[in-house]
């Protein structure tokens, strides 16, 4: 009974060792295709968009400073309809030419420990917005003859503006991811394996720049100053890699 006993627990034993084998065998199987099936790799891409301001925009501003507060504003609306004159001969539509409300301060200086003077500044700002780019640039430059014939006038510098900006932006989203895969199918293919579908992406800040400017910021530009520019998306695509 010993002796046949001894094969018999040899070949269970050895069955035993057959299945742990065979068992470890497609757990390990079963381990290198999940890690293989989480295989990523992210690529960034970038775009640029050309595109063009088609209106500009401009503030100006006039004052009147006078002793009485009546002189001023009358100095004030003196300037104020000398300016809406030379931007309308300077063929700016009426239409385009928007005044602000009249605000008025009291300034008051110290001559000496016993006497003070006052004086009262009366301002009203007008807004420029128009899509004669041409003719509000070409009035901003000739602007110093007011200031020669003694009228109290101010301006901000003219901001060209896209209205189609939005449009510009998901071009260059459009351009930028598609950038993306093209790189990542590149680099993929150079390593033996083969690109998958995307798994994730994530936008960086929009550039608004002036045309081929390497200007860039981490909260994005938004650029004003000129009439050429471009609009720059950033992207950071995961794809999926297999072999």
């Amino acid at each position: 009974m010993r002796i046949r006993a001894v094969p018999e627990l040899f070949l269970g034993l050895l069955s035993l060792a057959v299945a742990a084998v065979w068992i470890g065998h497609i757990f390990a199987s079963t381990i290198h295709d999940a890690k293989h099936a989480q295989d990523t790799i992210t690529i960034t891409g970038s775009a640029r968009k050309p595109i063009s301001a088609d209106l500009v925009q401009w503030e100006l501003e006039v004052k009147g400073e006078a002793g009485t507060e009546v002189a001023a504003a009358y100095d004030a609306r003196t300037a104020g309809s000398s300016l809406a004159t030379f931007l309308r001969k300077a063929g700016i539509a009426p239409k385009d030419i928007s005044p602000e409300v009249v605000q008025s301060e009291v300034v008051t200086t110290r001559i000496d420990k016993k006497h003070t003077r006052t004086t009262y500044v009366v301002s009203q700002g007008y807004g420029v917005s128009s899509r004669q780019i041409d003719v509000v640039a070409r009035a901003a430059t000739r602007l110093g003859t007011l200031l020669e014939r003694g009228i109290d006038v101010s301006a901000q510098p003219l901001a060209y503006v896209s209205t189609n900006l939005d449009a510009a932006k998901l071009d260059a989203l459009a351009a930028a991811t598609a950038e993306a895969r093209r790189r990542a199918e590149i680099l993929v293919k150079g390593l033996g394996g083969h690109l998958g579908r995307m798994r994730a992406s994530s936008l960086g800040v929009y550039q608004i720049t002036p045309r081929n400017s390497t200007e860039i910021s981490d909260y994005g530009v938004n650029d004003t100053s000129s009439r050429l520019k471009d609009v720059t998306a950033v992207v950071s695509a995961t794809f999926a890699v297999g072999s």
